[in-house]
């Protein structure tokens, strides 16, 4: 029995291209089903794991320790929070389709049992500071 592709998934389909960038990639022979069996060992899709390798590979070249990923339901926006080499937090987040990271406070002013809840604040902070017109 054959599916339908609806107006609805072609509109849907089309928002989702819209809403993202694409990278082509080429590979070694013999390197993607080994790409592939990593990602699925992960949890991963590929496009998944090859986002969270080019960003991890870019953090450690900056000199950045990714320390936890955070999301607000509220505004439905996720970040991550980095450990900067100079002992600062930054938040690393996307807005309207712009990267931006942005320098935080200094690791010892933030108390270790409080990371979690203090990226996911940051987050909110950032995304709020954006929506008010601040810096």
């Amino acid at each position: 029995m054959g599916s339908t592709y609806t107006k609805a998934q072609k509109e849907a389909t089309q928002r989702y291209v819209n809403s993202t960038d694409q990278i082509r990639v080429r590979t070694d022979k013999g390197n993607l089903d080994f790409i592939k069996a990593h990602a699925e060992t992960m949890g991963e899709t590929m496009g998944e794991f090859v986002n969270r390798a080019i960003s991890e590979a870019i953090y450690r070249d900056r000199g950045e320790i990714l320390i936890e990923t955070t999301h607000s339901d509220e505004y439905d926006i996720s970040g991550r929070l980095l450990l900067s080499g100079d002992n600062h937090y930054e938040m690393d987040y996307i807005i309207d389709g712009v990267r931006k990271i942005k320098k935080l406070d200094d690791q010892k002013d933030v108390p270790s049992g409080f990371v979690s809840d203090y990226a996911w604040m940051s987050l909110e902070n950032e995304y709020e500071n954006e929506l008010l017109g601040g810096d």
